[in-house]
């Protein structure tokens, strides 16, 4: 299956109560589980937990990777919580990178995939009611090329996983999701990924680093209304590009 041509009706995301309601939730829920992971890790032991992970050998980035593909095919399930502790976990802030962005890259590829090959009915089974109106803001001329795709992953990466469904629907070629869901998701996955390790070294600059936490989550939500813009300004330049050849 194609993906389909159809232009539709552009809408921007809209803050209501509800919206409002449920991103609050998710903060306070993000801040509550990273506060009880850093002090399970204290109270655990860097060095013991490190020594746990090095005795299941490959097998434990192996699995890694293969939950962060889960909860990207999976669209409503999440794993963002466990990425903060990625370089933690195994010792090095680069293998935690490298671990995470290898199973977003998979899971996406593959939710891509199911997208592109059989249409909005099936995706719908995995992301649910809620998660597709989140794939159809971006679906309508908002991927229209590598450049508002790249742009979405740096800035919007916290959807990643609902926009590589509609990526799949849009007319992107799989080539250039692949390299911009690696190298540009390297970006923001790398921030998260090192915040998590000042957590757990220095317990003094937890506020400092709740503050970045917030705002690496927040400012992209409400700057949402002109990023959309941006990128359907940017998808539309390739076609009046065309039409003055």
């Amino acid at each position: 299956m194609q993906p389909s041509n159809e232009q539709g009706p552009i809408t921007h995301p809209q803050w209501t109560r509800a919206r409002i309601l449920k991103l609050v939730a998710g903060i306070i829920a993000l801040l509550v589980f990273v506060t009880v992971l850093t002090l399970f890790i204290q109270a655990v032991g860097v060095p013991q937990l490190q020594a746990w992970v090095e005795s299941a050998g490959p097998l434990a980035p192996l699995a890694y990777i293969i939950m962060k593909a889960l909860t990207y095919i999976f669209a409503p399930l999440t794993s963002g919580p466990i990425q903060v502790f990625a370089g933690t976990l195994f010792g090095n802030v680069w293998l935690g990178v490298l671990y995470t962005v290898i199973g977003e890259t998979i899971g996406g590829s593959i939710s891509f995939w199911i997208a592109r090959r059989f249409g909005r009915p099936t995706v719908i089974r995995f992301v649910g009611k809620d998660g597709m109106q989140q794939v159809d803001e971006f679906y309508y001329n908002r991927l229209g090329g590598w450049i508002p795709l790249a742009i979405a992953r740096l800035v919007l990466f916290s959807f990643w996983d609902f926009l590589s469904y509609a990526a799949g629907l849009a007319p992107v070629r799989f080539v250039s999701y692949v390299l911009v869901s690696f190298f540009v998701g390297a970006i923001p996955t790398f921030l998260f990924v090192w915040l998590g390790e000042r957590f757990v070294e220095d317990s003094s600059t937890l506020l400092i680093s709740y503050v970045l936490l917030v705002l690496l989550t927040v400012v992209p939500l409400l700057l949402m209304r002109y990023i959309t813009r941006l990128l359907e300004n940017l998808s539309k330049r390739p076609e009046r590009d065309q039409a003055q050849v």
